[in-house]
């Protein structure tokens, strides 16, 4: 293979790829080194969140790195929480559901979009969602919408649709409470029919609006006895695609549950970006993939099929910020909003 082609392929593998970041400021040598290998899109967690001039400064120059499809997302799960802390606060995705109110879940959504967008930020990677009681205890499980399957979905939905229409892309995903690493893969033993008419049931309603959807590394047996969802063609493309027909982005975990790279087999199974929550993990993501696309493990014109949603997406949902003309009126709904959860 001549440098010229490993140069594009590795290129194109960073377009595939998701990374967390370092700090709260973008130095000149990791903007090159985004440039460099072609990465679109970062996730910001609670580490690189301090205030927001400097959340502003940083998201600026990610979209200076990352160029005009740049993907700037934000990560709600997991603590202590990203969500910036001088933004009008939201009440839990639990609560909502507790209210029951779809205007209230929408304008709630709405307001927490318009607060993201001024910053920068273009996915939020939300709604999460849990039915499962247990885990429910959690104690970052208030972020998750919950409860009865069917007002789950649609207070998600509705909060989904208030987002997205101020401008930022949302992502429907399975909740799962925080594990050791190494630690057993969570399965979920049911029957199929179960699955459809209860664990499913947000994710199928999610499929007609949503802009993204993240799968996790959790098995599901009667689906797939082999492969966590994350990682099996039989969800990603078989349920998700196929049976569904769900056209957005799919994103995945580009490590596994034992620390391995997965990346590449995750985008073979389906997935159209793995996420890295570590930059220190992309240099050898980018080598698992770009190997995989030079072999024929991954297909150029199925990572085609890949970069043409992405694009779509980061068009639909571009990047920028600007002044939060509304804040003062979205401290009052989310007061309300507030008031009503309590």
């Amino acid at each position: 293979m001549s440098a010229a082609i490993a140069t594009d392929l590795r290129l194109l593998a960073g377009q595939l790829l998701m990374t967390g970041m370092p700090g709260t400021e973008l130095d000149a040598a990791m903007a090159q080194w985004l440039q460099q290998n072609g990465i679109r899109a970062v996730c910001l967690r609670a580490a690189n969140v301090r205030d927001a001039a400097q959340l502003m400064r940083l998201n600026t120059d990610l979209r200076r790195a990352l160029g005009p499809q740049a993907l700037i997302a934000l990560d709600l799960a997991g603590m202590p929480s990203a969500y910036p802390a001088w933004l009008p606060q939201p009440p839990g995705a639990m609560q909502l559901c507790a209210v029951g109110d779809a205007e209230l879940a929408n304008g709630t959504g709405a307001a927490t979009a318009r607060g993201l967008r001024a910053l920068g930020i273009n996915w939020l990677l939300a709604p999460l969602l849990n039915l499962d009681a247990a885990a429910g205890q959690a104690p970052d499980a208030a972020h998750a919408f919950g409860g009865d399957p069917l007002l789950a979905a649609a207070m998600a939905q509705a909060w989904t649709a208030g987002c997205q229409a101020e401008g930022v892309a949302c992502c429907a995903r399975l909740y799962l409470p925080q594990r050791s690493d190494g630690g057993p893969l969570p399965s979920v033993d049911k029957t199929r029919s179960q699955l459809e008419e209860h664990d499913f049931v947000p994710f199928r309603q999610a499929v007609a609006q949503t802009a993204s959807m993240m799968s996790a590394h959790v098995a599901y047996p009667a689906l797939d006895p082999r492969q966590p969802a994350s990682l099996s063609h039989a969800v990603m493309h078989g349920l998700l695609r196929q049976q569904w027909g769900y056209g957005g982005v799919l994103l995945t975990p580009g490590i596994g549950a034992q620390g391995e790279h997965v990346g590449a087999r995750a985008l073979a199974a389906g997935a159209d970006m793995a996420m890295l929550a570590d930059a220190a993990q992309l240099p050898a993501a980018l080598d698992n993939v770009s190997a995989a696309l030079a072999s024929g493990a991954l297909p150029l014109q199925a990572a085609g099929v890949r970069l043409q949603r992405l694009a779509a997406m980061a068009a639909r949902y571009p990047a920028g910020s600007g002044i939060y003309a509304q804040e003062a009126a979205d401290r009052i709904i989310m007061a309300e909003a507030r008031r009503r959860c309590h």
